[in-house]
């Protein structure tokens, strides 16, 4: 099919192939008026269109677009298309456009030209479109007016109020407002009388019960509907939900009564709505926040999850809601308490950075039935929870726990989406139930204080989504206040009841002075009843998991180099963008992969959608950072490939291209780089024109087979990367032709056996065909690594051969290819032994007796045995068995069993660890949820029904030995596929594994494990990280709070992994890092167990209401994930260090881009300046956690890794840390930039009992909190964080310190090539 525009070329036979992927076709719609204006839009008539008419996809915009459950995509009802699209400010047609009606943009259009374009666009067929850069700069025009004409109202008023001898100190206060960032009218100020935070409280009572009454909405950044079906109350008939009313509602009841309070959590909601609002209603949101009616907690872009989240990502999006809040609001809009009230488990690592932000306290919803059980009878519903042992009382944090999560007591929710009675006040009603309501909430009142420590109590009055009809909910709880102090005074209860918020409630805690529990560990994993351990989700969805932390590392690279390259400040807005969707996917029902399948895809769609449109700023930056000039026109697109799914259409269509690589580390790196391409030979450049080492590896059919891969890439082109320190590095890869050649090697002499031998082992290889001719059918059977496969054991005429591939791939490798052995004879020359190496052939593989050889066997020139072959060398020399081989580099030596292909042994120069790795699955239960016998498992819980997994079969598929990588690959029956990779120069076993479609024939769900199996004695001890930073010791069946009861011993003992799992002994230390958030545990002995994909049949009935079943492209989701292995000598402080640098890098690899550079010769490439360091490489133990443009300064985040020690301090002077920036001032922040140091004020608690020094080292140990664990005077050893003095730019980071500092800085133009020729 054609589209049927005028002049479109796009056809159904060459979409695949347009420079625009993902092109679809849409037919004319059958409705009268719709169809009428599309054929307007178009220009023509009904009888001139061809049959079929269809239209191509490009000419409607993004936003016409929208993806089915079924990953269809389709045109929404009302769109219409256009003949051109194109911006209509700079008239640009290839970049992304998006309509002014998206951003409000109309007005500010027609405010800036003074035109209209209704009637040019309508006259025209033309859609009121603009490019990305143009909206952002009619955006800034527009905040330019409203901040001129706001300030010049100011003055106006100023001047009438004031006489003019005020007026100069009056504008010299606008100044200094205006420099700060200030806004310049006075809706942030409190005004004469207006208190807000802390001050806006009503005052606690001593000797009476003060019941703090929250009422507050919790509002699910997309759950069961996306995130847009949510605010604007789309789908009702999945869930009743519409935020955008919640708000509308609250602000006009808040309004109504100044006694009435009300708090708000998720940012990214608040924000989509008050970008909406009149200025009327702003101005009323101002007064509210200013005094206190209306108040802020949390406050970050969505309640993130605890589990799956990388506190990098936390810290991102706290800091970017936080912001949103402070420069709308000031410090009025400045949270003071964290309100985790939903998600699953709660951990240690958030505790501390909620405390380096400056947060006064938590709030947490959801704890182990277990552990709250507990806690209610002790009263420890409060505690302090020390964030971390290194940082010392700095990472404390008053930490309390909801009575009822965070619904209201039961029969007290008068909500619209309730159904329990309201408060009746009629006395003449024969349904007047004053009295009745308030008993029975003054006995919920006092059996609520009993698990508390003081006489106050926190009752929330909210759930999901409620208040969308806020007079409801109000109005009764008016009643409920009122009637219930009325009848507290006249029978003098001691009772008072009162609006508040978190705020106040903790104000009131604090001014009681309670000695308090302390907390020391986290709060994983979470059990709401005996068989409901909600250890799932930590694998849910391990693809959207895995694109979560992708969208990180390019939001991490775009913030450096818009900084790094100077880039135009109009380029924040797709930053922005970014930002907002890495906010959105840290919520937890997103990356926790606990959402419907459409809000998955939804989430995908939105992270897609924003890294597509901030990558131009990566390609101005390399454009810029190559030319030397921004204006130049680009010479490379630098385009994303799919490369975990070995898929790059750029690498697999062309000749030659450009890989550009960024290293987002702080330090230079070496980083394994796989480009898909086509079979063939090629040549890979570095930037000081070196042809560096590469090797070209065949894509596994398991990899080929991917449902959702499109691409006809059969290899990939495999070198390491050495990459500077937040460097830009190109490499040119060129595909070069190859001759026919023959092997003119003649007759081999030898003095020594041991030279016969080693010739044997490595004799190269006869090369009969020209290598683009060559067609491999099947994987590689090297020589001595696999046995022939059985359809060449019997047939002699159907001989595969062997070939050179010189330096881009083993040279024993075995390429499958039907010949006739007569082609290798030339009857004009002299036979070189080719009938002597006819008979070999036929003899290895078809053997004596019909049956095939090993080629794990030596070549079987003399019948003589391995003992006899051993005697004979002059050297001595390990002879491999029949049933083994080995895999090595330069750091450590792998035995592979021959037959399963999978690794046995990990042989190191001073020790050897014994080492398996199993791939099973446990089954899921299933039942229909009616009780806790009947639980299934499904998105959240882990539940499975059997006390073994059932373990999957391998079978060699062959090995690969380059000059880059060592592979062995091993295929099950049970669609899955693993490669054990060793690269050269790199400390690290990598383990590929492809999982998928989890077959469910048998209607039984299965979730897929690989356990690591080895001789390490860990006695029941493993290590998890928390969010990615500090390692948590857990122990197999135990909590460290309370005596454990275990129904379920599988599920009750997984624990969340962001990074890394590890176990140890006294000799070795196994660390697995993942490349993406998952459930592991260690079970037995010696054994780490990680959860890598999960497919189920049945909901636990937790509310997402659908199967865990995911699908892509008509069959079940395939997932290929990466491992890598470390073996640590846990005596050895030094590799200690490396494991922590290894985790950063694995999480925050290099981002690769890849470019056609068909019309760009080498010659002119090879003069660009294709290799720019960003940074000079920081000290071992530093990492440089943030770099971020932030107005006109940079902010900067500095970590220290370290654990603390007597040298773990680490000083940096930031005057010479960057190349092209030098810093000339820095203040200091909190964590997420919401206040300055200097502002924040530690409040100090009485505390029952000490903390250890370590909380690893004390859990499981015999100790009590006298000993010494901790000085004599009470204060721990490591408390001395904060102490180390800075000398100006010269700063000093302390162990796991994280300090942060808005900088200002004069930017300094790179090192062009022409001037710095090393490099």
């Amino acid at each position: 099919m054609r589209c049927c525009v005028p002049f479109c070329e796009n056809t159904s036979d060459n979409m695949s192939t347009s420079e625009r992927t993902g092109i679809t076709f849409h037919a004319l719609p059958s409705e009268d008026n719709l169809r009428t204006a599309w054929l307007r839009a178009l220009g023509t008539q009904d009888h001139h269109l061809p049959d079929p008419a269809v239209v191509c996809s490009q000419h409607f915009l993004d936003d016409d677009f929208y993806t089915t459950e079924s990953c269809v995509r389709q045109i929404h009802s009302n769109a219409v298309p256009s003949i051109v699209q194109m911006c209509m400010i700079c008239l640009d047609s290839d970049s992304k456009l998006s309509l002014m009606s998206k951003h409000k943009l109309e007005e500010a259009y027609e405010q800036l030209t003074g035109l209209s374009l209704f009637q040019l666009c309508r006259r025209g067929n033309l859609k009121q479109t603009l490019c990305v850069m143009c909206a952002q700069r009619l955006i800034n025009f527009s905040r330019f007016r409203d901040l001129s004409l706001r300030a010049h109202s100011l003055l106006t008023d100023s001047v009438e109020l004031h006489a003019s001898i005020m007026l100069l100190p009056l504008l010299l206060i606008y100044v200094l407002k205006l420099s700060s960032g200030v806004p310049l009218t006075d809706d942030i100020s409190p005004r004469r009388g207006e208190k807000c935070g802390y001050e806006s409280c009503t005052q606690a009572e001593s000797g009476l019960l003060n019941v703090h009454i929250v009422p507050h909405t919790h509002d699910d950044v997309g759950w069961l509907k996306t995130v847009d079906q949510y605010y604007y109350g789309s789908r009702n008939n999945i869930q009743k939900a519409g935020v955008q009313y919640i708000l509308d509602s609250v602000i006009q009841e808040l309004w109504q009564d100044p006694k009435r309070r009300f708090i708000y959590v998720e940012t990214a909601f608040f924000w989509k709505w008050w970008v909406r609002q009149t200025e009327e209603i702003r101005q009323k949101v101002h007064t509210l926040v200013r005094q206190g009616r209306l108040q802020f907690v949390g406050g970050a872009w969505s309640m993130n999850d605890e589990a799956a989240s990388h506190y990098q990502s936390t810290i991102d999006q706290f800091t970017w809601g936080l912001r949103k809040l402070n420069d709308t609001f000031g410090p009025c809009g400045m949270p003071k308490v964290g309100w985790q009230i939903d998600p699953f488990g709660h951990s240690r690592e958030f505790a501390s950075l909620l405390a380096a932000m400056g947060y006064d306290g938590l709030f947490l919803g959801r704890l182990d039935y277990q552990d709250k059980g507990a806690r209610l009878a002790q009263k420890r519903m409060e505690m302090i929870w020390r964030g971390d042992d290194d940082l010392g009382n700095s990472s404390d944090l008053f930490t309390g726990v909801l009575f009822n999560t965070y619904s209201p007591p039961p029969g007290f929710c008068f909500d619209v989406l309730c159904d329990d009675e309201p408060i009746i006040d009629d006395p003449s009603s024969p349904m007047f139930n004053v009295d009745a309501r308030v008993k029975d909430f003054l006995d919920i009142c006092r059996n609520m204080s009993k698990g508390y420590s003081t006489n106050n109590i926190l009752v929330t009055m909210g759930e999901d989504f409620f208040y969308q009809d806020a007079g409801m909910d109000f109005k009764n709880l008016d009643k409920l206040i009122e009637y219930t102090n009325m009848k507290a005074a006249k029978d003098g209860l001691n009772i008072k009841l009162f609006y508040s918020t978190p705020d106040c409630y903790l104000k009131a805690v604090k001014d009681a002075n309670p000695t308090l529990p302390t907390k020391q560990d986290d709060f994983f994993p979470y059990a709401s009843d005996p068989t409901a351990y909600w250890t799932g989700y930590f694998t849910s969805r391990p693809t959207t998991k895995y694109f979560e932390r992708q969208g990180n590392g390019y939001l991490q690279m775009v913030k450096h180099l818009q900084v790094m390259a100077n880039l135009e400040q109009h380029n924040e807005f797709v930053l922005n963008e970014l930002k907002s969707a890495m906010g959105v996917m840290q919520h937890h029902d997103a990356i926790t992969g606990t959402e419907k399948q459409h809000v998955a895809h939804d989430y995908e769609r939105l992270l897609n959608s924003a890294i597509e449109d901030a990558t131009i700023i990566a390609r101005q930056a390399f454009n810029k950072l190559a030319q030397d000039d921004a204006s130049e026109p680009p010479l490379f697109a630098y385009e994303r490939c799919r490369l975990n799914e070995s898929s790059c259409a750029v690498s697999e269509t062309t000749n030659q291209f450009v890989v550009t690589i960024y290293n987002p580390l702080a330090w230079d790196t070496k980083e394994p780089i796989r480009i898909p391409v086509k079979f063939g030979k090629y040549e890979v450049f570095a930037p000081n024109a070196e042809k560096i080492d590469s090797q070209l590896v065949d894509i596994p059919e398991a990899v080929k087979n991917i449902p959702t891969r499109k691409s006809e890439a059969t290899h990939e082109i495999v070198f390491i990367a050495k990459l500077h320190a937040m460097g830009v590095k190109s490499f040119f890869v060129k595909k070069i032709n190859q001759k026919r050649k023959r092997d003119t090697r003649k007759n081999d002499y030898y003095t020594n056996i041991s030279d016969y031998w080693k010739n044997i082992r490595d004799k190269t290889n006869i090369d009969i065909q020209n290598i683009e001719d060559v067609d491999i059918k099947n994987s590689y059977f090297p020589i001595r690594d696999s046995v022939l496969p059985d359809k060449y054991s019997s047939n002699i005429d159907n001989i595969p051969i062997l070939v050179n591939y010189g330096n881009n791939i083993d040279g024993k490798v075995n390429v499958v290819k039907e010949i006739d052995i007569d082609l290798l004879k030339d009857k004009k020359i002299t036979d070189y032994g080719v009938g002597e190496f006819e008979r070999i052939i036929k003899e290895v593989y078809g053997g004596k007796s019909g049956e095939g050889r090993s080629f794990d066997r030596r070549w079987s020139y003399p019948s003589l045995s391995e003992d006899e072959m051993r005697m004979l060398s002059d050297e001595p020399r390990v002879v491999e068995r029949y049933d083994e081989f080995y895999l090595e580099n330069e750091f450590m030596k792998l035995r592979i069993d021959n037959e399963t292909g999978q690794i046995t042994h990990m042989i190191l120069p001073d020790r050897t660890t014994n080492l398996k790795i199993q791939f099973s699955y446990w089954t899921g239960c299933y039942g229909d949820n009616t009780n806790t016998t009947l639980r299934s498992s499904g998105a959240y819980i882990f539940r499975p029904k059997t006390k073994d997994p059932y373990k999957i079969a391998y079978k060699n598929n062959g090995t690969i030995k380059g000059n880059v990588v060592y592979e062995v690959r091993a295929t099950t029956n049970e669609n899955a596929f693993t490669t054990l990779r060793l690269y050269k120069d790199l400390n690290f076993v990598e383990h590929d594994f492809v999982i998928g479609p989890i077959n469910i024939n048998d209607n039984v769900g299965k979730e897929y494990i690989v356990r690591y199996e080895t001789d390490v004695n860990n006695k029941d001890v493993f290590y998890t990280d928390s969010n990615g930073r500090q390692l948590l010791k857990r122990i197999l069946n135990k909590r460290s709070d309370w005596n454990l009861t275990l129904a379920e011993p599988i599920a009750g003992n997984y624990y969340p992994v962001t990074n890394e799992i590890a176990i140890e002994d006294n000799n070795n230390r196994i660390a697995i890092l993942t490349d993406r958030s998952v459930g592991a545990t260690s079970l037995n002995n010696g054994e780490l167990e990680v959860m890598v994909h999960r497919r189920l049949l049945h909901d636990d009935a937790f509310g997402v209401g659908e199967a865990l079943n995911e699908t892509a492209n008509g069959v079940g989701l395939v997932i290929r994930g990466v491992h890598r292995i470390l073996n640590i000598d846990p005596k050895n402080d030094e590799e200690l260090i490396l494991e922590r640098k290894y985790v950063i890098a694995n999480h925050l690899k290099p981002v690769v881009f890849v470019s056609n550079a068909e019309n760009v010769p080498y010659e002119t490439w090879i003069n660009l300046n294709n290799c720019f360091k960003g940074i000079k490489p920081l000290p071992l133990g530093l990492h440089l956690l943030t770099l971020e443009p932030w107005d006109d300064k940079v902010l900067i985040r500095l970590e220290n890794y370290l654990e603390k020690s007597d040298n773990s301090t680490i000083e940096i002077d930031l005057s010479d840390v960057f190349n092209n920036l030098k810093i000339k001032s820095i203040r200091e922040t909190s964590l997420a930039v919401n206040r300055w140091v200097g502002e924040m004020e530690k409040w100090v608690w009485n505390k029952e009992n000490d903390f250890s020094d370590s909380f690893n080292n004390a859990y499981g140990a015999d100790y009590d909190n006298n000993s010494d664990w901790v000085k004599n005077d009470g204060k721990l050893k490591h408390e001395d964080n904060g102490n180390a003095k800075d000398d100006g730019l010269k700063v000093k980071v302390e162990a796991k310190q994280i300090r942060t500092f808005l900088a200002d800085y004069d930017y300094i133009p790179p090192i062009t090539k022409s001037k710095f020729k090393n490099f």
